[in-house]
């Protein structure tokens, strides 16, 4: 099997390989056009990054030529819906073909980009992977195309018996807080990072001992202490700031910042999982959330709103509870009644697991992924 991706990717390797399946790399640009990625024609820079995918096109279909015709695989898979306009080269090559839908695609101007990736869906896939059912139903494909296979989680790594009090305590976060977790990850914004932290100032009048959990986050700079040459007051003055200062004025108000732990980039994020009370999923943006999985998977209660991808694994007042998106208050409220209601989030973080276990086992998704090889393999002898 050839995996084609945006990035390496080993434990994908490191799956396969433990039912017997041979992995082989080629790294690609991908044609961004997704939630967390997409070119933005209104500006410079999505016009910039939207030429040069245009002009390594070319020699990127070349290299994978080479490199699929040196290696002869029995299937290339395709592990993002970014990829898909390279599925015309092992299609070429009369190789069976699978695209792995990790995304939600999104409609552009037009719909011009949407029907560009679901034409080469159609055209030169075999079998299309989705991991959710709404990222299977905004690419639109022919009834038998497509199979939806959730992502996997490591139980291992997620491990509910984690010492959710040593995590705590190397959190430096005292013994009697609340605690409340935002994974924003990538592209904060889209995953209601404001929505999160006007919803934690409300939960902050009623919950004074709140500590609000935030790695992969950096706070931006004091709006007051900004160099502000000629190029950043231009830049202020047409609303580029804006976001971000809005974001430093959150964070400030009633001293909220007092009551945040974030950092950059962690490892480790199963240790911030195992010391909070409350996971919050706030996405305003339909996509899927590995953060619900591992949640789960920890037996920790899910707070989210309802948006495609999230509302088919988070489900109301079995693994979690859900509100529209948006409703900062209901959100707040969501996020209170777990940290009031201990019974509740108990038990919501028991039907999370359940659902984990049922739904998200390694083994289980290899299985099936092997299961959508064997038929391709086998129809083509």
């Amino acid at each position: 099997m050839v995996n084609a991706g945006d990035e390496q990717s080993p434990k994908v390797n490191a799956m396969f390989d433990a039912l017997g399946v041979d992995t082989s790399n080629c790294l690609l640009p991908r044609f961004a056009h997704t939630t967390l990625g997409f070119y933005d024609l209104r500006k410079p820079t999505g016009w910039r990054d939207f030429l040069r995918w245009i002009l390594n096109y070319p020699l990127a279909t070349r290299r994978l030529t080479h490199f699929i015709a040196a290696v002869r695989p029995d299937i290339v898979h395709f592990n993002s819906v970014t990829l898909a306009p390279y599925a015309r080269v092992s299609h070429a090559l009369g190789i069976p073909t699978v695209v792995h839908v990790r995304e939600p695609v999104l409609t552009g101007m037009f719909g011009c980009r949407m029907q560009f990736l679901r034409s080469h869906l159609n055209r030169y896939a075999d079998r299309v992977i989705a991991i959710c059912r709404d990222n299977l139903e905004r690419v639109d494909l022919p009834p038998g195309k497509a199979v939806t296979i959730y992502n996997p989680v490591d139980f291992s790594q997620f491990d509910y018996r984690a010492d959710g009090s040593a995590a705590r305590e190397r959190l430096a976060i005292h013994p009697g807080a609340k605690v409340a977790l935002f994974a924003g990850g990538s592209v904060p914004v889209v995953k209601g990072l404001h929505e999160f932290l006007q919803a934690m100032d409300i939960v902050k009048r009623g919950v004074p001992d709140l500590v609000c959990l935030m790695p992969f986050f950096d706070l931006p700079p004091d709006p007051s202490q900004r160099q502000w040459t000629v190029r950043r007051r231009l830049a202020s003055l047409m609303g580029v700031y804006r976001k971000s200062d809005e974001l430093y004025r959150l964070v400030t108000r009633n001293s909220l910042d007092n009551c945040i732990i974030r950092t950059g980039f962690v490892h480790n994020i199963e240790q911030w999982i195992a010391a909070a009370d409350v996971v919050c999923v706030p996405h305003i943006k339909p996509h899927f959330s590995r953060t619900v999985m591992e949640a789960g998977a920890m037996k920790k209660p899910v707070v989210a709103f309802k948006i495609g991808g999230v509302e088919e694994v988070v489900q109301q007042g079995v693994t979690g509870l859900m509100v529209p998106c948006g409703d900062v208050h209901g959100l707040a409220e969501a996020v209170a009644r777990l940290m009031r209601d201990t019974p509740l989030a108990v038990e919501l973080g028991e039907g999370g697991y359940a659902q984990a276990v049922s739904q998200f086992d390694a083994a289980g998704h290899a299985a099936m992924v092997a299961a959508v090889y064997d038929g391709l393999v086998k129809h083509e002898s």
